[in-house]
């Protein structure tokens, strides 16, 4: 028996508490952040590569899945009627973040009442902490778009995207320093949009003293990421919609 929208949606609001909540006991052994560079405790270290997770994970998942859904619900012939890729992409990816939100909010709500979570922030961080952001949201949804060509071509769903998050998780430094990879784990990382967002957020928020170098350089990076694939992930869909026309692909049942 499927679970209604509601339904799942609480049950990953209670799993991501209960996430939080395990990396607030796991701060209780009291790493030194400070051999990092990193002013902080280890939970605020973890919350914000956490809370970011969630809202990778949405933009990652939301354009490619939502496509797949259309396609296998048989609406994606009158979709095609008037398709516009770059408002579909960007209008998923706005309602699924907007919802993933809630959970980060609650989260830091109970963090910041129960776990003695706390952060003093000034308004030129505020400004940094929102574009980089829109970076990292940027740069998932864009690879998102990119599997959802493939998707649209080939009327399947490749499952690259959960192996791309897994990895995602695992290796962009979300709940331990990049620093400690090495060999290949480490080049792993620096392939991830996430290591590049988080290592500035990190530094913007974190650190006493804001090096703009690394904010610059990685902010780059990310920009970098949005241009190419976004523009690769729109030839690709072009060419997707075109061939499923052609072939008659655009129903499937």
């Amino acid at each position: 028996m499927s679970l209604s929208y509601k339904s799942s949606y609480l049950i990953t609001l209670f799993l991501n508490l209960v996430t939080i909540t395990m990396y607030f006991f796991f701060s209780k052994l009291n790493p030194d952040m400070e051999i990092f560079g990193i002013s902080a405790t280890y939970f605020e270290f973890a919350f914000i590569g956490l809370a970011l997770q969630f809202i990778v994970g949405t933009s990652l998942a939301t354009v490619n899945g939502s496509i797949y859904n259309e396609i296998i619900s048989g609406t994606w012939s009158s979709l095609l009627l008037h398709f516009n890729f770059a408002e579909y992409a960007i209008g998923t990816t706005l309602a699924g973040t907007f919802l993933a939100s809630f959970s980060i909010f609650i989260s830091l709500g109970i963090s910041y009442a129960f776990f003695g979570f706390s952060l003093s922030i000034t308004a030129i961080q505020i400004v940094l902490i929102c574009l980089l952001f829109l970076l990292i949201l940027s740069s998932h949804m864009v690879i998102s778009m990119l599997f959802a060509a493939f998707t649209i071509y080939y009327q399947k769903n490749s499952g690259i995207v959960p192996l791309l998050y897994q990895l995602t998780k695992t290796f962009s430094g979300i709940v331990f320093p990049v620093a400690l990879l090495r060999g290949f784990p480490i080049i792993l990382s620096r392939s991830l949009p996430l290591t590049y967002g988080l290592e500035a957020l990190h530094n913007v928020i974190l650190s006493d003293n804001i090096q703009w170098v690394v904010v610059q350089r990685n902010s780059l990076v990310l920009i970098g990421i949005i241009l190419i694939i976004g523009i690769l992930s729109f030839i690709f869909v072009s060419m997707s919609i075109k061939h499923s026309k052609k072939h008659n692909k655009v129903d499937w049942y």
